[in-house]
């Protein structure tokens, strides 16, 4: 939420006389001095010894201007914890918005108040931590100087308190849940106060950030005066134990049916904070059944489904983990998948005749998994491994009428390593990345259909340049390879990510006694990333046949090489009845490394946001068709249809009881009557700040003259039939 806000503003007309870093001395309690307590009074001593930031600036609507409403922000410390105390004047109190939510709500109708902390002074990163008038907490870690990861939850205070003069934040922030560097000197830490007023849209902060200047992070004031800090003792022992029934109906012959199945386990997770700025993090024997559930979709593709990683050890303190290997939006492509831990096993096994009751695991036990994480000598530095269990599928023998039981996922070791190394003031940035997977086949011949070891790794680089840092340069070259048995190779090439087997493929060679498949990538991206107006870029990807990272990691297609260019023109200060609008346009094509046209098209997008807070979205694109070389699964390249599609949508005010929209996009084929619709409006009524209704139902049609069925082989002819 807070990066979007602060990322719109940079974006927004620059004032015209740049603005000098600010600068909070922050107050350091002395011994015996008491600490601030917590009820969003701020009559503590120690607040009135602590200076004010004061000065707000906007960022919405009017970027650069002063905020409309005052704030004052002050900070204490001590050798525990890091205290701040924030007032938001307001006028209109009993108009302060105050809607109530779960921690992390984003979407509620609601007053904030945010405090970050780049603790580090990296200028790339910061803690932040946010809360509402009614106590409703956020927290967030901030990376790469704009990306951000709300899954990140740490242990931390905050009293909130609405009066006549408007309402109060009191935030207790444990040094525990920081990360710095030790020292005993004084040291400076980047920081950044942030506002929101719901009823006027309006987003302010204390350090502006320059609109034509890229950044987030970057853009803080500093924090002065933190003096004799040291790293405290950070030890975290959380136990747990589960225990469940399952009461179910099912077949009395049925060797695995209980109508009640209990179920208990125990195991631990483990932080610990090293010295020099590293943290341990490890998990005993997990559980993930509290877990929220996958959303189920029908999948008609030759690709797998993308699901996005909920478990906690792996969501909290994952950036460091993150390496897209996608161009432009696509950020599901990954060198590293952590759904890949834990996976449901691989070797599936049916019912038939011969065993008519199959019990199989659902995922695979993770016996035990570690990370280290954090930050030495200025380079980032992330480290993982985890062991998983071999898991074994039950059946009953028909024939025999035993319970017997095959390996259906054998046990296996997942690691990687990441570092980066931020220069120039977190202006560029050079890193490298490896990642490895080691499967325990113990000659079994029925797994010899899975590689026995995978690696893959390469370099990356991020550099910012021009006046006021505007273009960026960024890519990555990396390199894959896969080892095992001739079946586990066969079965590789033969995927959805490569097809060797295509006979129209000429530049694919299927080797059936090969042991290894070898591969490489590599991307570019120059791109104007700042300016009061225009932005824009191109971007280039380029994937070899060979190129493999499905083992720990997560690829739709390799065999490939894409270009594009796109650019975007800003309106963002209000200029008559328009709030902000922008107009975009991308360019984009794509071929084999055979030199076969995949794709190629273009659109033309815009969006208008009026001072009524009403506004809306749309976009056409034009499609020219192409050769689809992994339609047929695997025959002969497919010529797929060129056609126009668009999209659209509105949406009201949603400061209002009763808000809502709509959203539409469509298409059709050229030359077929394959089209595709998807409508739907919304509904949002806020009944009081405890309760709030929605309603969104959509409808979704579609034909397609291209969809595959199934191959059949015919005695007539020499080739198959492809069914659609």
């Amino acid at each position: 939420m807070f990066t979007e806000i602060v990322l719109l503003g940079a974006a927004l007309a620059a004032p015209a006389d740049s603005t000098p870093p600010k600068t909070l001395a922050a107050h350091r309690l002395a011994p015996g001095e008491a600490a601030p307590v917590l009820d969003g009074r701020l009559d503590d001593a120690a607040w009135a010894r602590a200076a004010a930031a004061t000065g707000f600036v906007q960022v919405q609507p009017r970027a650069g201007e002063p905020a409309t409403e005052r704030t004052e922000a002050r900070v204490v410390y001590d050798d525990g914890a890091v205290y701040v105390a924030m007032r938001a004047y307001d006028p209109a109190p009993d108009s302060i918005a105050a809607q109530l939510g779960r921690r992390d709500a984003s979407r509620i109708y609601s007053d904030w108040m945010h405090v970050l902390l780049d603790s580090y002074h990296d200028r790339r990163s910061a803690y932040r931590f946010s809360v509402t008038p009614r106590g409703v907490k956020q927290d967030a870690f901030h990376f790469n100087d704009g990306n951000e990861d709300t899954g990140w939850d740490a242990v931390w205070d905050v009293a909130t308190r609405m009066d006549s003069a408007g309402w109060t934040a009191e935030f207790r922030i444990p040094l525990s849940q920081l990360r710095f560097k030790p020292r005993a000197g004084e040291q400076s830490w980047g920081v950044q106060f942030g506002r929101e007023v719901a009823r006027r849209e309006e987003r302010t902060v204390w350090a502006p950030m320059p609109p034509s200047e890229p950044g987030f992070a970057s853009r803080f004031g500093t924090l002065t005066g933190l003096a004799g800090l040291r790293s405290p003792r950070r030890l975290e022992l959380l136990p747990y134990t589960v225990a469940s029934v399952t009461r179910e109906p099912g077949a009395a012959a049925d060797p695995f049916y209980s109508a009640t199945a209990p179920y208990a386990s125990m195991g631990a997770d483990l932080k610990y904070g090293l010295a020099g700025g590293l943290t341990l993090t490890a998990t005993i024997n997990p559980d993930f059944g509290q877990v929220e559930a996958d959303p189920s979709e029908v999948n008609l593709s030759a690709f797998e489904s993308f699901f996005s990683e909920k478990r906690p050890f792996f969501v909290e303190g994952g950036d460091i983990f993150q390496f897209g290997v996608g161009l432009g939006d696509d950020n599901s492509e990954s060198l590293f998948y952590s759904r890949r831990i834990g996976r449901q096993p691989q070797r599936g096994l049916s019912t038939s005749e011969a065993r008519p009751y199959v019990d199989a695991p659902q995922q695979t036990t993770i016996l035990g998994a570690a990370k280290l994480t954090g930050k030495v000598a200025g380079w980032s530095v992330g480290v993982l491994d985890a062991v998983t269990a071999q898991e074994r599928t039950r059946y009953l023998d028909a024939a025999t009428g035993r319970v017997e039981s095959v390996v259906s996922e054998p046990m296996a070791n997942y690691a990687m390593a990441r570092v980066r190394r931020d220069l120039r003031q977190g202006r560029s940035a050079v890193g490298a990345v490896l990642t490895a997977t080691h499967r325990f086949l113990d000659d079994d011949p029925a797994l010899l259909v899975l590689p026995s070891s995978s690696v893959a790794g390469g370099v990356d680089l991020r550099h910012r340049f021009g006046a006021g840092d505007a273009w960026e340069v960024s890519g990555y070259a990396l390199g894959s390879t896969v080892r095992g048995d001739t079946l586990a190779i066969r079965r590789l090439q033969r995927q959805p990510q490569r097809y060797y087997q295509r006979p129209d493929a000429g530049h694919l060679d299927f080797v059936a006694d090969a042991t290894s498949l070898t591969g490489s990538a590599a991307s570019l991206h120059l791109g104007k990333i700042g300016g009061q107006r225009y932005r824009g870029g191109v971007l280039a990807l380029y994937r070899s046949p060979g190129f493999e990272v499905n083992e720990l990691g997560y690829l739709r297609e390799a065999d490939k090489v894409e270009a594009a260019a796109y650019g975007r023109w800003f309106q963002f200060q209000p200029k008559g009845a328009v709030r902000r609008a922008d107009l975009g346009w991308n360019l984009y094509s794509g071929w084999t490394t055979g030199g076969e046209r995949t794709f190629t098209g273009a659109n033309l997008n815009g969006s208008i946001n009026f001072t009524s807070l009403w506004g809306g979205y749309a976009g056409v694109e034009r499609s020219m068709g192409g050769l689809g070389p992994r339609s047929l699964r695997g025959g002969p390249a497919l010529r797929t249809p060129g056609g126009w599609g668009g999209w659209t949508g509105l949406w009201s005010d949603s400061r209002k009881r009763v808000s809502g929209g709509m959203n539409a996009n469509w298409g059709v084929d050229d030359q077929t009557d394959g089209y595709r619709l998807r409508a739907g409006p919304y509904v949002n009524v806020r009944s009081s700040s405890r309760l709030s209704l929605s309603l969104s139902p959509s409808l979704s049609r579609s034909r397609s003259a291209t969809q595959y069925v199934g191959t059949r082989r015919d005695a007539a002819a020499d080739d198959s039939r492809y069914l659609f």
